[in-house]
């Protein structure tokens, strides 16, 4: 075969020897601390990893808990012969079935909202229909 002398070859082989010649080794502490800084980066990814499978593990755990069974009922029950407590609205409220209108206290001056009927009659039929 045939060598020729290529121009553009040997001047890469003079870049690459005079590269070689100038190149040098990172000095030892910027090595070490590069690797100090990867190593706090990858404790913190991992700290931030952990805070957030606690989190939602806790979310999760509290969405999936069931909730309250229904009131509490009173450790004693009431003497049958000692005073009757007061009805407020709400303790009424509570007791009705949904879909029930109560009536107004006598002292409410405010007008009934909208859609809302403006009879005061106490009677109420229970959802269903007259029985």
């Amino acid at each position: 075969m045939n060598e020729s002398h290529d121009p553009l070859k040997s001047l890469f082989e003079e870049a690459a020897a005079a590269g070689r010649a100038r190149a040098s080794y990172a000095p030892a502490a910027e090595i070490s601390a590069r690797g100090r800084r990867a190593h706090r980066r990858r404790l913190a990814v991992l700290a931030a990893a952990a805070c957030l499978v606690v989190g939602g593990g806790g979310a999760a755990l509290a969405t999936l808990l069931p909730g309250s069974s229904g009131p509490v009922l009173p450790a004693t029950t009431p003497s049958v012969g000692g005073p009757t407590p007061a009805r407020t609205s709400t303790s009424t409220e509570a007791t009705l079935p949904p879909g029930t209108a109560t009536a107004p206290p006598e002292s409410a001056t405010a007008s009934p909202p909208l859609g809302t009927p403006t009879s005061t009659s106490t009677t109420t039929t229970p959802p269903g229909g007259a029985g």
